[in-house]
């Protein structure tokens, strides 16, 4: 069946999304790596990307990560006396919920949320160090204290990809560590560790906000690369497509005929040369049909060049109505002359479908008051064989064209068809 008018607006609209795309994505990288938010329908489509790219290896590093929080329960025993059982409790079952959570949504469609878990998991974990340095001994507390800092450095390492969310993690984290320093007061008789302490715990937030920076700024980099990255990726990958299709329009631009949008006379040769040698192979017959338009040379001297093309055009759609099977195939071979292939189609089968064209071309009823039958018609020639070794399509053309020019001299208007 032919789909050469169809297949053509197809691609002329699939690419007008493509060309949007690719215009949007050039619009991105002028913008520079400073402003990579994408627009939401990319951004979704990005965060999905993303999943593919690092899901593995974020999920190695957030188990990692409540390995070792979950390691450091040592901690709450040897420095949290009495309470020590219930710290390595609340220690413990924060890592399973929070592995619980990291499972179902790193193994889910939610995924693309996971940086967020990973985000606020952390905080969570940070606070709950905080709260069990409420329930120990100030000397002992210290130690707790350092551990805030890797806390930081895993934040650093599981948020590496979104800058956002890593450095709102760290703030927060800082923030709240601040504030709680800040509030806790110095021993009524300090030791010479409180005094220290006490000392240096500024700088000790200050050593904390330059690690952010750093932090900060390689996730930046790091996000921005990966979106650059992203953005060419898939510029490559649209203008792949584009040229494909491209490919394909230029294709059937020139295997179609311009004014009547079915196949052209090289389509149908190449398909009469594909079909004849495939049947000869499966000794299966082949029919072409011929098809020319009577008297068409006084309907143009009569009505005019662009009356003539509307005739054509009405009567290549009508042909092209009865190529229903796949495989079937008409084209404008010339002129007024119009060419049918039917693979796998006896004589009996191909003059059959011959007379009803020709009734349904007459049944237009384009005016045509230089014929004898007052309106436009056909006449057809048809031919079939089972092609065998040595032989051609042309030679069954030929006969085809023959019986044509049969049953134009016969009257016109009627389908002359092999014996």
């Amino acid at each position: 069946m032919s789909v050469h008018k169809s297949g053509i607006e197809q691609d002329s609209a699939t690419l007008g999304p493509i060309e949007g795309q690719i215009n949007m994505l050039l619009v991105l990288l002028k913008r520079g790596r400073f402003f990579m938010r994408f627009p939401n329908s990319l951004e979704s489509a990005y965060s999905e990307y993303s999943v593919t790219q690092t899901l593995q290896s974020d999920l190695r590093i957030v188990y990692a990560g409540l390995a070792i929080f979950l390691l450091f329960g040592w901690a709450d025993l040897h420095f949290g006396g009495e309470s020590g059982i219930f710290l390595l409790a609340i220690r413990t079952s924060i890592t399973a919920i929070l592995a619980v959570f990291v499972f179902f949504t790193f193994k889910t469609a939610i995924g693309i949320y996971r940086l967020y878990l990973v985000g606020l998991g952390t905080y969570i974990c940070f606070a709950s160090l905080l709260w069990n340095v409420t329930y120990v001994e100030l000397e002992m507390s210290y130690f707790y204290h350092m551990g805030m800092v890797p806390m930081q450095v895993f934040a650093m390492m599981a948020l590496r990809v979104n800058f956002r969310i890593m450095l709102v993690a760290s703030l927060a984290m800082l923030i709240t560590y601040a504030i709680f320093v800040a509030n806790v007061p110095l021993p009524i008789n300090p030791t010479p560790v409180d005094l220290l302490a006490h000392a240096i715990a500024p700088y000790y937030i200050l050593f904390w906000m330059i690690l952010i920076a750093m932090g900060g700024y390689l996730s930046f980099e790091i996000e921005a690369s990966a979106r650059t990255d992203y953005i060419k990726n898939r510029l490559l990958a649209l203008e792949a497509e584009r040229l494909k299709y491209l490919g394909l329009r230029l294709h059937q631009l020139s295997t179609t005929d311009s004014l009547t949008g079915i196949a052209n006379r090289r389509f149908i040769e190449e398909k009469m040369f594909e079909e004849w040698n495939r049947c000869m192979r499966n000794s299966l017959p082949v029919a072409i049909v011929m098809i020319d338009v009577d008297a068409f040379k006084r309907y143009n001297d009569f009505y005019g060049h662009q009356q003539g093309d509307v005739c054509l055009r009405a009567v290549a759609e009508k042909i092209n109505e009865y190529c229903k099977r796949p495989g079937d195939e008409c084209a404008r071979y010339g002129g007024e002359e119009f060419v049918i292939l039917l693979p796998e189609t006896k004589s009996e089968e191909a003059c059959r479908m011959a007379e009803d064209i020709r009734r349904g071309v007459e049944a237009l009823g384009l005016k045509h008051e230089k014929s004898n039958h007052d309106v436009a018609t056909v006449s057809i020639g048809v031919a079939a064989e089972v092609p065998a070794m040595g032989s051609s399509y042309e030679s069954l053309l030929r006969r085809a064209d023959e019986h044509l020019y049969e049953a134009k001299g016969s009257g016109r208007n009627r389908v002359s068809c092999a014996a």
